[in-house]
């Protein structure tokens, strides 16, 4: 594992942190800047760090495998005939046999309708990889370092985000000056993700308060100041809750507090139910003193249902998509430029994302969806399972809990958003999956 104080720890804590610092990393040049720094990253890995990849659940390995081999397949050039008769296709073949150059029916083509989006995709990857194996190349002490600055940076992305609701009409505070105001986004273009990235950290937030418990208990570091450290960690869990209420999304809000709680049934004792409740009881009352009445105009029954209405028949028409190009899909990250074929007269403008993760996966590639997402839900409950029967025999197994419970926020909300098509979200996710997956702290004392 990586020595205490590495350049490469510092590193990646800085890759981590600076992924979701503009708009989410989700515009060409800082992803661009995200894929060469997660090169760099998986270049380390391979040559210093192999353990790393070593010890992995096989069912995360074929479904990593799988996300990253199979958009190559769908860029390989394919016959004319094979091609014009692949599912969903041959409206596109009618098109180039009628309006194509001379010679353009016969042209070899991919199964992506669009190959340079699913080239893009592609490279979209890496980022989320290389924090995954870099996470597990870390000593159990640098991962929890990790995890402390993720939780004072999202506790930082949290007073933005209220600093922004609490702005009005002053742009100063915002990364784009049309953004809606009294509304908390952070340094994301759109709340939900900010809600996003906000219930995944509550938990790991729950979590660290029972880790610096246990370690006091434990007398492991006597010397420590714990009741300052849990104060600043509730404070700034108090400042999570307030931002994701004044982020005013529905389904973030819901699948942040499912994420809480689990909490209490995970940890068990009792003190970690009286965390949650004090800090929910404490973000609701600091949030009824400020003024919550356009929250709550959010989930507003009328509201709520037309909402509800619109998500449903993008839904459907995604499904239809899905369906019509199954079981090879449409392409990696072609979402955007094949969905207005299904677009009808139902909805305007320019739909770039499905709001449902899973979803659109589907639709662009197809039944490798359905396997990829049944193989990661199978390691996910294998691993949390394995964590869970052994909690009571180290500190740092309550923090690979917390993290593998802070995923659980991410994928519900990709049921109803897109937050995990966001760079930045990406890495965090991956982050908190490689604390999941960490081999931690070895039985056997090191030799000198």
């Amino acid at each position: 594992m990586e020595p205490a104080g590495s350049t490469f720890f510092w590193a990646y804590v800085l890759f981590v942190l600076l992924a979701p610092i503009y708009k989410g990393g989700n515009r060409a040049l800082p992803l661009l800047l995200l894929e060469l720094a997660a090169i760099a990253i998986l270049a380390c890995v391979a040559l210093r760090h192999r353990e790393a990849a070593r010890g992995l659940p096989p069912s995360l390995v074929a479904a990593v495998a799988i996300l990253l081999v199979y958009p190559l397949l769908q860029l390989v050039p394919l016959p004319a005939s094979i091609w014009a008769a692949l599912p969903g296709h041959a409206e596109y073949a009618a098109i180039v046999s009628e309006f194509g150059t001379p010679g353009a029916q016969s042209a070899a083509r991919p199964i992506s309708l669009l190959p340079k989006a699913t080239e893009y995709g592609w490279l979209a990857l890496l980022p989320p990889l290389a924090s995954l194996l870099a996470c597990r190349a870390l000593a159990p002490a640098q991962a929890v370092a990790l995890l402390t600055a993720m939780v004072a940076f999202a506790g930082a992305e949290a007073l933005l985000g209220l600093l922004q609701a609490a702005s009005g009409g002053s742009a100063i505070f915002r990364v784009r000056e049309t953004q809606a105001l009294g509304i908390a986004t952070g340094t994301f273009v759109n709340q939900a993700h900010l809600a996003t990235m906000l219930g995944m950290m509550l938990p790991v937030l729950v979590g660290m308060l029972a880790y610096f418990r246990r370690r006091r208990v434990h007398s492991v570091d006597p010397g420590a100041n714990f009741a300052a450290r849990r104060a600043i960690a509730f404070g700034s869990g108090v400042l999570m809750l307030l931002a994701l209420i004044f982020a005013h999304s529905r389904a973030g809000i819901a699948a942040a507090l499912a994420g809480l709680v689990i909490c209490p049934i995970v940890f068990v004792a009792k003190r970690g139910g009286l965390v949650v409740a004090a800090l929910i009881a404490l973000g609701v009352a600091l949030a009824a003193a400020i003024g919550v009445a356009p929250v709550l105009e959010r989930f507003d029954p009328s509201t709520v249902r037309l909402s509800g209405e619109g998500r449903l028949a993008l839904y459907a028409a995604t499904l239809r998509a899905g369906l019509d190009f199954f079981p090879f899909g449409s392409g990696l990250a072609t979402f955007a430029g094949v969905f207005p074929r299904y677009q009808g007269s139902v909805f305007g403008g320019l739909i770039d994302y499905a709001h449902d993760d899973y979803l659109q996966l589907f639709m662009e590639t197809g039944i490798m969806a359905i396997v990829v997402v049944a193989l990661l839900l199978f390691a996910y409950a294998a691993r949390m399972r394995d964590l869970w029967r052994r909690r009571a025999m180290r500190s740092f197994t309550v923090l690979q809990l917390a993290a593998g419970i802070g995923l659980v926020p991410a994928m519900l909300h990709a049921l109803f958003d897109f937050g995990l098509h966001m760079p930045g979200i990406a890495v965090w996710f991956a982050a908190l999956a490689g604390v999941l997956l960490h081999p931690g702290v070895s039985d056997t004392p090191e030799r000198p």
